[in-house]
């Protein structure tokens, strides 16, 4: 590898991108955070008359989704949004890092977050 290619790698750290929430709907119930989601698109309301459903669903995020996505403020890198779970958490949500990740890139295959570059 060249050095600048190295250099490059060094730079595009994961733990230094800050995540930022685009879905604004939630609401925290006990100590839990519900997403919020409306379906009045013409093809879910048609699915929605089709097979009952509501037309408002929520998704419950377990205790460390719950307080990763109430760190998520737009200023928190994921390394400092790992450090707070570990101060809050303890050894309890080991592997950190590992699972913080996997749970954020599965919120941004969602698309209820991107992420932007920290200065």
């Amino acid at each position: 590898m060249k050095e600048n290619e190295i250099k490059n790698q060094k730079d595009d750290n994961f733990l230094l991108y800050i995540p930022i929430k685009k879905h604004e709907e939630w609401e925290i119930r006990g100590n839990k955070v519900y997403l919020i989601f409306h379906h009045n698109k013409p093809v879910e309301r048609f699915m929605r008359w089709l097979v009952k459903k509501p037309s408002v669903s929520d998704i419950e995020l377990d205790k460390i989704g719950s307080k990763t996505w109430q760190l998520i403020d737009g200023n928190r890198t994921v390394h400092e949004i790992g450090q707070e779970l570990l101060n809050a958490f303890g050894e309890s949500c080991e592997p950190v890092y590992e699972r913080l990740i996997m749970f954020l890139r599965y919120l941004n295959r969602k698309g209820w977050i991107y992420y932007k570059k920290s200065q």
